[in-house]
């Protein structure tokens, strides 16, 4: 991948951005708040698939995990422009003080 873009994901209608300090769609989605499923980070479990709404994502890698038509995988892809997903990911839990 070359430079990276500022992006835009919205995920069950909650819209985060993904600048060039985010490796991926799934590291946006952990800095907005959420708790997204994954368990790799490289495209090879397939846990962080996701259904695409409408819009475009690159990889940084080719994943070794099946990516089905309409799905993708946020723990190593980048949008082009702006993505909705199908799914939003659950909210980190907060603490109480």
């Amino acid at each position: 991948m070359s430079k990276r873009n500022e992006g835009r994901v919205i995920a069950g209608g909650i819209e985060v951005v993904v600048d060039a300090h985010h490796d991926s769609i799934l590291s946006a989605l952990e800095e907005a708040g959420f708790a997204p499923e994954y368990h790799c980070r490289e495209g090879v479990c397939g846990a962080c698939r996701c259904t695409l709404e409408s819009g475009e994502v690159e990889y940084q890698q080719t994943p070794l995990a099946n990516v089905p038509p309409g799905q993708v995988l946020s723990c190593c892809s980048r949008p082009k422009g702006t993505v909705a997903l199908k799914e939003r990911p659950p909210l980190k839990p907060r603490i109480a003080s």
